[in-house]
Order: C-alpha cells, then sequence, then structure tokens
C-alpha cells in the first residue's frame, strides 16, 4: 500500500474548519465544526488472549504494504488493500507531497501482558515517553509479559529479529495501566535506563552498563547488564508518588533529563532530574510545577526538544479533581537551558526550577480555552518540527454539543483536533474531522520535509502537509482497522534521522505486539 496527498493536503479529509489566535490570547476555539462521523467509543474490552510463554519471539516479517499474514499477526491477519491504492490530492503549492507506504510487520512477542486497566493494556500507554526507541543502528521496546515481568526487546535496523531479555527480579505489583515502562538512553555514555511500574509509588528505576547501546556488538545482551532495581536517583534518598516517569536526551547526547509527576491525579508536581553521562550520576533538578498549591495537577501531552535544535517545550492541561472531566485548557512553556528556567508563549520568564514555579495563575501559560466537562483526554501527544512549529494533538467535543460532565459520555461525542504555534507564537486549531475511539490516544510523527502525521486509534494514519500550513487533514491508510487495541506508540528517535515510521501496537484480545514499519515523505 503506497498513498499520498498533495502540498495543498486536498484529497478527501474534511478539515471542520480552522480557528487562529495570536500570542497568549484565548479565545476559547469558536469556529470549528464537527465534521467526520461521530465517535465509536463502546467496546473497550481487550479479553485475556493466549499465552505462549516462553523465549523471544522473532515473527516474521511482512512485506509489501497490505499484506499482513504469515506469523506476524498471530491469525489476525487481514489481508487485502482497504485504502483502495493511491489517494492523491491538489497541486503541491511548491510543497513536499505527503504520503506513506507499509513497507513490514513483524511480532516482537507472542507474550504481552493483556490485562484491561482503564479501558487499556498496560503495553501500549501515551504517556509512555518512551516505549520504544532507536539509536545506532537499533531499536529497543519494552513490554510487560504474562509473568508480570520486565521485558526488554532489541533489533537491528531496518529489518533484524527481535531478541528479548526478561528481567525476572521484579514483578508487576497492580493491574493498572498507569504502571507502564519508559525507555531512557544516554548517549554520552551509552547507557539505557529503565523505569517501571508507578501510579503514586517509591520510583523504581535500573540502568545498564555504560556502552550498551554505543557498542552493542561488545555489550553482553544479558540480565547481567543491568543494576539492580533503586528507588533512588542521588545517593540513597528514595523517590516516592511518582507516576508518569519520562526521560529526555538532551541535544548533544552527553545528558538526559527524567520527569514525572509527584503526588496524585488532582493534587501533583512535576519534578526534574538530570543524568550526566560523565559522571555517571544523578543530578536533582526539582519541581518545576506546583499543583498542588491550587489542588490541581498538570497532564503533560509532551516534554520534548526542538527536533535538531535545543529548546526545550512542554504543553499540557490541568486537572482540577480526580475525575477527568475536569480536564481543561492547553497550556505551554518552554524551556532554554535544559529545564532550569520557563518561559510563557511570549518568551517571559515564570518560573525557575528547584525555587519558583508554573502554577494555575503564571501569567502567559494559557494558549487555548478548553473548558470542563468537553471530553478533553489528558497525555495525548506534542511534537516540535525543524522550524520550532510546535505541534499538539488533542480529542474533545467540538464547540456545537453541548457540556457533558459524564466523561465516558463526552467522549462517544469527541473528535480529533490539530493545535499548532508558528514561530511568532501564534496557536491555531484545526478540527481533523476524525472521530476518537473511546478513550485511546494517538500520536503525531514529522517527517524531514516537515509534514505530519497523525497515528490514530484503530490505527488510522492522516496527514496534513506543511505547505498547506496544516489547513486539511486527510486518511491515507486504514487499512489495519479493527485489529489493533489501546493507544499506538511511536518511535520518534528513528524519525530523526530517518523517514521512517516504527509503530508498537498491541493486537486486539490477544499477547501479540506488533511493530510495523512505514515509510512517509
Amino acid at each position: 500500500m503506497t498513498a499520498s496527498t498533495g502540498g495543498n493536503g486536498a484529497g478527501g479529509a474534511n478539515s471542520g474548519g480552522t480557528t487562529t489566535t495570536t500570542g497568549g490570547a484565548n479565545p476559547g476555539g469558536t469556529t470549528a465544526s464537527s465534521g467526520g462521523a461521530s465517535a465509536t467509543g463502546g467496546n473497550r474490552s481487550g479479553g485475556a488472549g493466549g499465552n505462549s510463554g516462553g523465549s523471544a519471539t522473532t515473527g516474521g516479517s511482512v512485506t509489501g504494504g497490505n499484506a499482513t499474514g504469515g506469523n506476524a499477526t498471530g491469525g489476525n491477519a487481514t489481508g487485502g488493500s482497504a485504502t483502495g491504492g493511491s489517494a492523491t490530492g491538489g497541486a503541491g503549492a511548491g510543497g513536499s507531497t505527503a504520503g506513506i507506504s507499509k513497507d513490514t510487520e513483524i511480532l516482537l512477542t507472542k507474550d504481552g501482558l493483556t490485562i484491561v486497566s482503564y479501558g487499556g493494556y498496560l503495553n501500549g500507554e501515551s504517556f509512555q515517553q518512551d516505549g520504544i526507541v532507536s539509536y545506532g543502528g537499533y531499536q529497543y521496546a519494552a513490554f510487560w509479559n504474562t509473568s508480570r515481568h520486565v521485558v526488554l526487546g532489541r533489533r537491528s535496523l531496518p529489518t533484524g529479529a527481535w531478541s528479548t531479555l526478561e528481567l525476572a527480579d521484579y514483578t508487576l505489583s497492580a493491574d493498572d495501566a498507569h504502571n507502564t515502562i519508559s525507555i531512557g538512553i544516554c548517549p554520552g555514555d551509552g547507557t539505557l535506563h529503565l523505569s517501571f511500574d508507578h501510579h503514586g509509588n517509591n520510583l523504581h528505576y535500573r540502568r545498564s552498563v555504560a556502552g550498551f547501546v554505543t557498542n552493542p556488538a561488545a555489550a553482553t545482551w544479558a540480565t547481567s547488564s543491568f543494576s539492580a532495581v533503586t528507588s533512588a536517583l542521588v545517593g540513597t534518598t528514595t523517590v516516592a508518588l511518582v507516576t508518569y516517569p519520562r526521560f529526555v536526551t538532551e541535544p548533544g547526547g552527553n545528558k538526559m533529563l527524567f520527569e514525572a509527576r509527584i503526588g496524585a491525579s488532582g493534587s501533583g508536581d512535576e519534578y526534574l532530574w538530570e543524568y550526566d553521562g560523565t559522571t555517571h550520576a544523578w543530578t536533582a533538578l526539582g519541581m518545576f510545577v506546583n499543583g498542588t498549591i491550587d489542588s490541581i495537577n498538570a497532564y503533560p501531552h509532551g516534554l520534548s526538544y526542538t527536533q535538531g535544535g535545543t529548546r526545550l517545550h512542554m504543553s499540557w492541561c490541568w486537572r482540577e479533581t480526580p475525575d477527568a472531566s475536569t480536564n481543561h485548557d492547553l497550556y505551554y512553556v518552554t524551556s532554554d537551558d535544559h529545564g532550569r528556567t520557563w518561559k510563557n508563549n511570549a518568551g517571559a520568564t515564570v518560573a525557575t526550577t528547584g525555587s519558583t514555579y508554573v502554577t494555575k495563575s503564571s501569567s502567559g501559560i494559557k494558549v487555548w480555552t478548553i473548558n470542563q466537562n468537553r471530553g478533553l483526554i489528558n497525555q495525548e501527544h506534542m511534537a516540535v518540527d525543524t522550524t520550532g512549529r510546535v505541534h499538539v494533538l488533542l480529542s474533545h467535543m467540538p464547540d456545537a454539543q453541548a457540556d457533558d460532565a459524564t466523561f465516558d459520555s463526552a467522549r462517544t461525542k469527541s473528535q480529533f483536533f490539530h493545535y499548532w504555534r508558528n514561530t511568532s507564537g501564534t496557536w491555531t486549531r484545526v478540527a481533523m474531522g476524525l472521530p476518537v475511539v473511546a478513550s485511546f490516544r494517538g500520536k503525531l510523527a514529522i517527517a524531514s520535509s516537515n509534514n505530519l502525521y497523525a497515528i490514530l486509534p484503530d490505527l488510522r494514519i492522516a496527514t496534513a502537509t506543511a505547505a498547506s500550513n496544516f489547513a486539511t487533514w486527510t486518511v491515507l491508510d486504514s487499512s489495519d482497522a479493527g485489529r489493533f487495541f489501546s493507544d499506538p506508540l511511536i518511535d520518534t528517535a528513528r524519525l530523526l534521522t530517518e523517514n521512517k515510521l516504527t509503530v508498537f501496537y498491541p493486537l486486539k484480545s490477544s499477547p501479540n505486539i506488533a511493530i510495523l514499519d512505514y515509510s512517509i515523505k
């Protein structure tokens, strides 16, 4: 399957309208129409599936686009082309056309944990940063197996077989979809870092020996290459009440940030630590978002650097209580010193990590009004392209829908929206015209052309071109609809070096986890 669209973005998707606001104003988004069909909602059961048990599963690499049979799906092959060949748009207006072709599909495992919690699996939640990541010609992925152990997978790119390490000295503590696994890589000393099993728990963290990712041919691919699990980063001080850990490799590669919520839903703070590849040690930078002072918490949509740049960006929504219906608004800050100081949308300093904090009352941080009771889901996704344009994927009810204080009900009427900030600080909202699937969340991928791709639940892949100023979204591929469950994950690190999109996605009602590779442009 190969599909493409012209630079002007024509070709069948209904954008549903565009709203623009400048600077830090809050128009509330008044003109975007609903577009598209109603949300599917409903079916969120995943089933237990079988357990193949045992060791590494390599699967059969499936080439040629639409065929998914062979060993790659364990009997869930869809076969055939669902996209009808090539979808082409209008004239490119001098810009690069967007397009996608499916290269391969292979199984990471036949032994993924299939417990359903909060509507999804523990393998495949949007807030994993990252669940799959590449470095130095190898790709790494992590998952919980049916024995409730952390498993790390590795393959050589582009089409190597997966081999796995089962870290059997630690067992998952709860059947809770918050308790995912995040991978971090510090190229400075070649270490791979893992953080796992958190929902208000003490930290669970371990790291590899030096050179593990920078010299994989010489490194021992064995559990002995990893430290024991610890609850401390600095000295012997336990890091408590941890949820949503994430790693962010700093530009240059010698240092890496670790960020997590400390606290609870509706009352939590965001903290930062920094790892130095030269000293092989962590430093506590401290709190930078204070939610407990107002009895709220921030839910980041992402913490990411400009592609090829040095500016760090964060966007988020606030939640007033543990009830997801109290999620509201879009907020944004940046840092030019790796998280030490933070600036608002207009460039004014609003916080210094460890001493003064981003709070609900910080000036100039709200960039779009999205009220409570709109079905806004937390922690969707953010990505920043090479020009510094910030892209945020959100889903909530269109403006024409009346408020709905029952979150699950509101989600049945919700759709996807693309919010983006140009380099002058102006934010624009584009209604993508695509319905959500229950409370599952999507991802954004950016090609070297800066064309934007949305990898949406049920594995719908849509695009908007940079040449069109992302005005219209077009679905390029929905040929695998109905096969997958939970949130798709993507390898953002691989996209920094090549136009290859890797998607990590558990199969529905199955312990199988598929890795799908696409070429994008």
